[in-house]
C-alpha cells in the first residue's frame, strides 16, 4: 500500500493560486519523487511551500532562477545542485507571452532523478502544463501591494535579491546593503616578489580601500564585518572582482603573453554562494578576460566548517580556468587535503609561522615542511607579512616561493601594476641578461607619484 503525500502548508498565496497549481504539480509527479516543493513569483519570494526546513543551498538555487529565467531567451528548466546528493529543478513559469512570472523548485535525490541510468529524466508534461496555467493565472490576478511599493522590481531590489537571495527585509540589512552599494570603493594592489629560481609568473594581491583624495591604508573593517555578519560580504566582493575584471579588460593584450595572477579575498558569504562563481564567468565573458588571470583567496578555517562548499568552489574554479589561495596555511592533514584541492594555486604561510625563523628550529622545519608539502601538490607558497630584508635568504633557502610585506612593496592603487611592469620588478631572480634588460632588484621602490 502506497503512502499518501506529505501533508502540505499554505503559507498565503492570492486566491490559493499557489495552492491549487501545487497540488497539481505534486498529482503529476512519480509518489516521492520530488522530496519538497515550493512556489516562487518573480521577486523569489516563497507563495507555497511543502514542509521542511531551508538552508543556503536552497536560497542559492532561488538566485540562480533569478538569474537564469528572466528574459525572453530564458530557459524553461534550470538544475541546481544542492549538498547532500540532491537537486533543485527549477522549472520556469511563463505566461502566454513568454513573461516570466515565477518559478516552481523541486529538491530531489540524485538517485531518482537519474532512475537507474547516468541522463537526467523529462518532467511530465502535466507539470509543465500546470506551471505554465499558473503563470497565466498570475498575469491576470490583480496582486494587492503595500503603499508606496511598485510591483516591478527596481534595479536595486533585483541586485539584493540576486545577490543573498529573499530574506525578511530587516531595517538594519538593508541599512548595511545600502552602505554596501554606495560605498566609494577603490582598489590596490601588492606584489609578491619571487624568492626562487624558474618562476616566470607575476602575482598580485588586490584590496579594496576608500575612495578618497587621500587613500585609505586599511579596509573598512566595520562595514565588512557587518556584512559577513549579516551574510551581505557577497555584494562586496562581486564589486571588487567585477571591478578588477574591468581594469583588466583594458590591459588584454599586456597580459597576454605575460603569464600572472591577481587574487582578491573572499568572505564566507561568497564561498557558500553557488552564483558568486557563475557571476564571474559572465564578468569574464563579456569582458574578455582570460580566467587564469584571477585568483580567489579563502582562510583555512574555513574547511572546517565549510567543506562541502570549499570542494565545490574548487572545481568550478578549476574548470573555469581561474586559481584558489588557501590563506593561512599550516602543518597538519587539513593543509594536505586542501592543497589537493582542483583549483588551488597558491598557499599563503602566516606570520606566527615566520617571526622566529632565525632563531627557532621548529620554526624553520614547520616552514619547510609547508613549502615542500605544497611543492609535491605542485602549488607555490608565499611568505606574508615579511618585514626584515634578512629573513629573504632564509625563506629562498627553506623553499618558500614568493615574499609579501611592506617592506618589499606596500600596497598602491592599481595603476601602479603598470609602473611595477615597467620597472620589471617582478622577475626570475636567476634570470640571464639575454632575458632582462634591467638589472634584479630584490626590493620594490614606492611607485612613482603620478601611479
Amino acid at each position: 500500500m502506497t503512502s499518501p503525500p506529505p501533508p502540505l502548508v499554505n503559507l498565503g498565496a492570492p486566491d490559493g493560486l499557489a495552492a491549487i497549481y501545487a497540488q497539481r504539480i505534486i498529482a503529476a509527479l512519480p509518489l516521492k519523487w520530488a522530496r519538497r516543493i515550493s512556489m516562487h513569483d518573480s521577486r523569489g519570494t516563497v507563495c507555497w511551500q511543502s514542509p521542511g526546513v531551508w538552508g543556503p543551498p536552497e536560497l542559492g538555487a532561488v538566485r540562480l532562477a533569478l538569474e537564469r529565467f528572466v528574459g525572453q531567451s530564458a530557459p524553461a528548466r534550470a538544475d541546481c545542485e544542492l549538498l547532500e546528493q540532491r537537486t533543485a529543478v527549477l522549472i520556469r513559469a511563463s505566461d502566454v507571452g513568454n513573461v516570466f512570472r515565477g518559478f516552481v523548485m523541486l529538491v530531489v535525490d540524485n538517485q531518482r532523478l537519474r532512475g537507474k541510468g547516468k541522463s537526467v529524466h523529462d518532467l511530465p508534461v502535466p507539470v509543465l502544463r500546470a506551471a505554465h496555467e499558473w503563470a497565466v493565472r498570475l498575469g491576470s490576478a490583480p496582486t494587492i501591494y503595500p503603499e508606496g511599493q511598485s510591483p516591478e522590481l527596481s534595479a536595486v531590489q533585483a541586485e539584493r535579491l540576486i545577490a543573498f537571495g529573499p530574506r525578511a527585509d530587516e531595517p538594519q540589512v538593508d541599512e548595511v546593503f545600502a552602505r554596501l552599494r554606495a560605498f566609494p570603493l577603490a582598489l590596490v594592489a601588492q606584489p609578491l616578489l619571487p624568492l626562487q629560481s624558474g618562476l616566470r609568473i607575476r602575482r598580485y594581491e588586490v584590496f579594496l580601500r576608500e575612495a578618497t583624495p587621500t587613500p585609505a591604508q586599511a579596509a573598512p573593517v566595520s562595514l565588512l564585518r557587518d556584512a559577513d555578519g549579516m551574510g551581505l560580504g557577497t555584494v562586496i566582493d562581486r564589486r571588487v572582482a567585477g571591478a578588477l575584471i574591468v581594469w583588466l579588460s583594458g590591459r588584454s593584450s599586456v597580459f597576454a603573453d605575460e603569464p600572472a595572477q591577481f587574487s582578491v579575498n573572499l568572505a564566507a558569504s561568497s564561498v557558500a554562494d553557488p552564483n558568486f562563481i557563475r557571476f564571474i564567468e559572465l564578468c569574464i565573458a563579456k569582458a574578455g578576460v582570460s580566467a587564469a588571470l584571477l585568483a580567489f583567496e579563502i582562510d583555512q578555517s574555513l574547511w572546517r566548517s565549510d567543506r562541502r562548499c570549499i570542494e565545490q568552489l574548487g572545481e568550478r574554479i578549476e574548470t573555469m580556468g581561474a586559481g584558489l589561495v588557501i590563506d593561512n596555511s599550516s602543518l597538519d592533514d587539513q593543509t594536505v587535503e586542501l592543497l589537493s584541492l582542483p583549483g588551488v594555486r597558491l598557499a599563503k604561510i602566516g606570520r606566527q609561522h615566520t617571526c622566529d625563523l632565525a632563531t627557532s628550529r621548529t620554526a624553520r622545519v614547520r616552514v619547510a615542511g609547508i613549502a615542500q608539502m605544497a611543492r609535491v601538490a605542485g602549488v607555490h607558497t608565499v611568505a606574508k607579512q615579511v618585514e626584515r630584508p634578512e629573513e629573504q635568504e632564509l625563506l629562498r633557502a627553506l623553499g618558500v616561493d614568493f615574499l609579501q610585506g611592506r617592506a618589499v612593496a606596500a600596497p598602491a592603487p592599481l595603476d601602479a601594476v603598470d609602473h611595477w611592469r615597467e620597472q620589471r620588478l617582478i622577475v626570475d631572480p636567476d634570470a640571464g641578461a639575454e632575458d632582462q634588460s634591467e638589472p634584479v632588484k630584490t626590493r620594490a621602490p614606492s611607485p612613482s607619484p603620478t601611479s
